[in-house]
């Protein structure tokens, strides 16, 4: 079974911000119509289902063997560096999988220098109420209890994202949700580079699922947009090196417990070989570096 938050949320995205703030450098992001809301917003809810919650993540690296690796993570001294809007979008995502991960693993100094990062990104982004005093405070309050600190980033970056689309800005969600996919699919690539095991193996297999969501999500934008256009042709690289990966159909299901989706179902389990899992460890470690530098 498997709760719908977002692995690093994303395991989509999760921690942010006061309004107001220094305004990105624009390469301008297109402003969406609302004809293809109603799309998004459904392709978007798929990627969140296909994603591997941070509990079944941190079963499964604990399972592993592995241990806390700030190394893999993006540098916190590099929050300062992005100041376009699009490379802010990407981080931000990438930032909530990291602080994500560092919640797994209990290390809440790591963790609040993540949330800083989320804020400070959210703020030059101008995100309104996202990561205000009141979100800092429920963190600051439960930073020694990991199932409630990971509810609370996974609680943010959904009213990120909705505030983002009622402010006709989903662009930049769509940018957000993709840097925290492509971040959490190198750390899970990276893990499984130190303890490899059956079942990260599935988890990385299956995140063909949500990629393909994304992929629709992000052709819904301007190809001229250079921001989306190249995101676009990254998971288009990545789609490739997953068309050989059989994600066996069967029994899955989705449904609603106590409000919060949950995956469920019999199926066939998805597997990955070396070779698969050699070359797509090494396409997402560059489209990472690609968005991080």
């Amino acid at each position: 079974m498997r709760p719908n938050h977002l692995f690093c949320a994303t395991l989509a995205t999760l921690a942010l911000a006061a309004c107001g703030g220094d305004q990105p450098q624009q390469d301008t992001l297109t402003v969406p119509t609302d004809s293809t809301a109603v799309i998004r917003s459904e392709r978007t809810r798929n990627i969140f289902h296909n994603i591997p919650s941070p509990m079944e993540t941190a079963a499964l690296l604990k399972k592993a063997g592995a241990d806390y690796d700030k190394n893999i993570l993006n540098d916190v001294k590099n929050v300062d560096n992005y100041t376009s809007a699009s490379k802010q979008a990407l981080n931000l995502g990438i930032y909530g999988a990291d602080l994500s991960y560092a919640s797994v693993f209990n290390n809440t100094q790591e963790s609040m220098l993540y949330t800083s990062c989320a804020q400070k990104l959210a703020k030059k982004l101008d995100v309104n109420n996202a990561f205000n005093e009141e979100v800092v405070g429920r963190l600051e309050k439960n930073r020694n209890n990991r199932d409630s600190l990971l509810s609370i980033i996974s609680e943010t970056y959904w009213h990120v994202d909705a505030y983002l689309k009622e402010n006709q800005r989903d662009n930049i969600s769509a940018l957000m949700v993709a840097g925290g996919w492509v971040e959490g699919l190198y750390i899970a690539t990276q893990v499984a580079n130190r303890h490899d095991t059956p079942e990260l193996r599935q988890r990385i297999a299956e995140q063909r699922l949500p990629l393909v969501d994304l992929m629709e999500l992000v052709k819904t934008y301007s190809p001229d947009d250079p921001a989306i256009g190249s995101v676009l042709k990254d998971l288009d690289a990545l789609n490739a090196l997953y068309a050989d990966v059989t994600i066996p159909s069967g029994s899955s299901t989705v449904t609603e417990e106590g409000g919060v989706a949950t995956i469920g179902g019999t199926s066939p389990t998805a597997s990955l070989t070396d070779d698969q899992l050699k070359t797509i460890t090494e396409k997402v470690a560059t489209v990472r570096a690609n968005y991080i530098n």
